[in-house]
């Protein structure tokens, strides 16, 4: 029986065996059984007893008995005091115990619903969702200062080195070099200064446009070293909100490993077969020991028969035949039947599946989003968060870095030096002709 008590009171850790659960209940009966038939012997002494003490009767009636009698029915009284009655209830105190046991276990699978690791995680994943915010800032901050500013300085160095590209173009003759009707004379030599004055305009607003797109080129953007210590505090603060999204995904894995509503399910599916097992072998002991607890009353009752005269013996042993004896001194305490499962909410999703990431990411920024996986339920290799490849940091001014944040771009050629020749050989022609 002492096993039996170690059985239905340690609280096992998982039940998904179907084999295992037979066996166990087969452990419980054999016990259970064989604690029945050790009360056979008893049982048997009892019945033999109570025929002995009506033989008694018998003979004292017909008017013969020993002279130690009364010692001898003394004795009996003592190991029906000392022994039976003990043995009974500390059976029937055993029993009860294995039920109370088998009852209290029925509490000891953890509900998912209520683990205190609910709220950590809930503590934790707000710590990641603030990271992830500050997060956010810093990209916006780097976006305006950085990636939209550049994108306008570009796109006003282009537009002066476009308009340079654009006027470097040498000018249609049809349409440019026909002299006016009005030219006064000599015609040749206005002409010629016409063609001078508007070439020379020609190669001045050229020559402003080549200065203004050679200056655009060789000045700097303004925010270089500013942008590349923007970037670099923006990944360090990525890499910060990486480590506190492991430190949530972490225990939300060992969660999803350990308090699933299957396992819940599974593990009080084998207390309840405990508990029901222990109930019905339970009823039968109850039985058992009432019969036993009876019977001993009754043989009691016939020794203080036999102590009366001659003439009531009859009397008191009719009396003891006919008593209801109680039973309330080996009758057990019942729980009922055991209670329907709970129901339960699944918490502990996977890290890294879709039910996961919209359970908990869902409200997180698409510019700074959560890392695809950051625990051992999603990744075979130890999660370890970084710079990208290629990035400057910590920033060193000047260092070429290939991993920048991602940028739109337009990249302007530096304009080649040209010089407008023909312009200026029909200037000095349209000069020397004038003189």
């Amino acid at each position: 029986m002492k096993f039996l008590v170690l059985l239905v009171c340690l609280a096992f850790p998982s039940f998904d065996a179907a084999s295992l659960r037979r066996s166990k209940m087969t452990f419980i009966e054999e016990q259970m059984s064989m604690q029945m038939k050790l009360m056979m012997p008893e049982k048997a002494t009892l019945n033999n007893i109570e025929a002995s003490i009506l033989n008694m009767a018998r003979t004292k009636k017909q008017g013969g008995s020993g002279t130690n009698l009364t010692a001898f029915l003394d004795q009996i009284q003592e190991l029906i005091d000392n022994t039976m009655k003990k043995n009974i209830v500390q059976r029937k105190d055993q029993t009860q115990f294995d039920l109370d046991g088998a009852w209290a276990n029925l509490t000891t699978c953890t509900h998912p619903n209520d683990t205190t690791l609910v709220n950590t995680l809930a503590e934790l994943d707000s710590e990641h969702v603030k990271c992830r915010s500050e997060q956010d800032a810093m990209w916006s901050d780097y976006d305006a200062t950085c990636i939209v500013a550049r994108q306008i300085f570009e796109n006003e160095r282009k537009a002066l080195c476009d308009a340079y590209e654009q006027a470097k173009v040498f000018p249609t003759p049809a349409t440019t070099c026909v002299m006016n009707e009005n030219t006064p004379v000599p015609t040749i030599g206005h002409y010629l200064i016409d063609m001078e004055k508007y070439f020379s305009d020609a190669y001045d607003a050229l020559l402003l446009k080549k200065q203004r797109c050679d200056i655009a080129m060789a000045t700097p953007f303004p925010n270089e070293d500013l942008c590349g210590n923007k970037i670099c505090q923006y990944y360090d603060k990525k890499i910060d909100c990486e480590k506190h999204q492991e430190a949530f995904e972490k225990p939300a894995c060992e969660g999803h490993k350990t308090y699933t509503c299957s396992h819940f399910s599974d593990c009080y599916a084998e207390k309840k077969d405990i508990y029901d097992s222990v109930v019905t072998l339970a009823q039968e002991n109850e039985v058992a020991n009432k019969a036993e607890w009876r019977a001993v009353l009754r043989i009691e009752c016939l020794l203080n028969a036999l102590r009366v005269s001659d003439d009531e013996l009859e009397a008191a042993i009719d009396a003891c035949k006919a008593k209801t004896y109680a039973t309330t001194p080996v009758e057990l305490k019942y729980y009922g039947s055991a209670p329907a499962e709970r129901s339960f909410t699944e918490v502990y999703y996977a890290p890294g599946s879709a039910v996961f990431s919209s359970s908990w990411y869902s409200g997180l920024s698409i510019a700074t989003p959560a890392a695809s996986c950051a625990s051992s339920c999603c990744m075979a290799e130890e999660f370890s968060p970084a710079y990208p490849a290629g990035a400057n940091c910590p920033y060193v001014p000047g260092a070429v870095s290939g991993a920048a944040a991602t940028t739109t771009t337009t990249t302007t050629t530096a304009a080649t030096t040209t010089t407008t020749t023909a312009a200026a050989s029909v200037s000095r022609r349209a000069r020397r002709r004038m003189r």
